[in-house]
C-alpha cells in the first residue's frame, strides 16, 4: 500500500532499533521509509554542535559505568564526548505502543518499566556513541534516499555555528532548525536575520499551543513549520497558520485515538516514538481504498 497519511518523523530516531540520536536510530528510520527524522543538538565546551537532548548523561548511561555520568554535555570538549558509551541495554523501546497516553513519558526512561541495567547487558552489550551534527550531515549526504530532517536546538548559543556547517552542507534544503525555548527562538531568528540563512534551509518553532499570546509572538517570524501538542489543536489552529504557509506538526500522542483525529486535522506531519505502529494501524484503516 503507497502510504498517504502525514509525514512519519522518528523522533530521535527508531528508537527501537538503537538508542536515541545515534546513528543506529537514524540509520532504521531511512531503512523503514519514514519521511523525516527529529534530532536535538547541544554546544559541547570546545563550540561543537552535539547531537544529544540531555544536558548530562544520567539517564543515557543508565548504570553503564562511566566517569562521565555526572558532568555536563556543556562543560565537556568533543574528544571527551566522543569517549561515551551509551548502551543498547533498556534503551530500546518495545514495538507496542503504551496503553494510556500519560505513559509515553515513562517510555524515554525505560529502565523505570523493565528491568535492572546490569543483567539486561549481560544479554545485550552492544554500545552507541554520541554524533557531531557534523558527523550526521556527512551520513545524510550518503544515503541515497532523501529524508527531511527536524533539528531542535536545546540550548542557546547553537546558531552560528550551525550555519557555519550548513553553508557548506549539500543537505541544506533537508533541514527544518527549530526549538520549543522562546529564547533560543528569538537568537535563532536574530542571527539568521543578521548573518543571513542558508538558502533553503527552513525554520520552525515548538510553541505546543496556538494561543493569542502564542500568535502574537510568531508574528513577523520567517517560519515553515509549527509545532503543536497533541489534543491542543484543531482544524481551525491548521487553516490560520496554513493561511500564512506555515505548516502543523504534531507533538508525539502516540496512540490510535489521537492518531485518528490528528490524520484529520491536515497535519503535514509529526513526530512520533513508534512510527512503525501508526504505520501498521494507518495502512490497517486505509485497507481496500486504493
Amino acid at each position: 500500500m503507497t502510504y498517504t497519511g502525514p509525514m512519519r518523523f522518528a523522533h530521535r530516531g527508531v528508537v527501537q532499533s538503537a538508542p536515541e540520536n545515534t546513528e543506529g536510530a537514524f540509520q532504521a528510520a531511512v531503512d523503514a521509509g519514514y519521511e523525516g527524522i527529529e534530532l536535538d543538538i547541544r554546544l559541547s565546551k570546545d563550540g561543537e554542535a552535539v547531537v544529544c537532548h540531555d544536558g548530562h548523561f544520567s539517564r543515557l548511561t543508565c548504570g553503564h559505568p562511566t566517569k562521565y555520568t555526572i558532568r555536563r554535555l556543556a562543560d565537556m570538549t568533543w574528544e571527551e564526548l566522543s569517549r561515551i558509551e551509551i548502551p543498547y541495554a533498556l534503551h530500546l523501546l518495545p514495538e507496542k505502543p503504551p496503553k494510556h497516553a500519560d505513559e509515553e513519558g515513562l517510555a524515554t526512561v525505560p529502565w523505570r518499566l523493565f528491568g535492572d541495567y546490569v543483567e539486561a547487558y549481560k544479554s545485550e552489550p552492544r554500545m552507541a556513541k554520541l554524533m557531531r551534527f557534523s558527523d550526521f550531515d556527512a551520513w545524510l549526504a550518503r544515503q541515497t534516499r532523501k529524508i527531511t530532517v527536524e533539528v531542535e536546538f536545546c540550548a542557546p548559543g547553537l546558531m552560528p555555528r550551525m550555519l557555519e556547517i550548513l553553508e557548506k552542507s549539500p543537505n541544506r534544503e533537508q533541514y527544518i532548525l527549530f526549538s520549543g525555548d522562546r529564547g533560543i527562538l528569538d537568537d535563532m531568528q536574530k542571527t539568521c536575520r543578521t548573518l543571513g540563512k542558508p538558502a533553503g534551509v527552513r525554520l520552525g518553532a515548538n510553541i505546543r499551543r496556538l494561543t493569542e499570546e502564542n500568535k502574537a509572538f510568531i508574528a513577523g517570524m520567517d517560519l515553515w513549520e509549527i509545532g503543536l501538542n497533541d489534543r491542543q489543536y484543531t482544524r481551525e489552529d491548521v487553516k490560520y497558520l496554513s493561511d500564512r504557509e506555515i505548516q502543523v506538526f504534531s507533538n508525539l500522542g502516540d496512540y490510535p485515538a489521537w492518531w485518528e483525529e490528528m490524520c484529520g486535522t491536515g497535519a503535514a506531519g509529526f513526530k512520533t516514538n513508534y512510527a512503525a505502529a501508526f504505520t501498521r494501524w494507518w495502512e490497517s484503516k486505509n485497507a481496500g481504498r486504493e
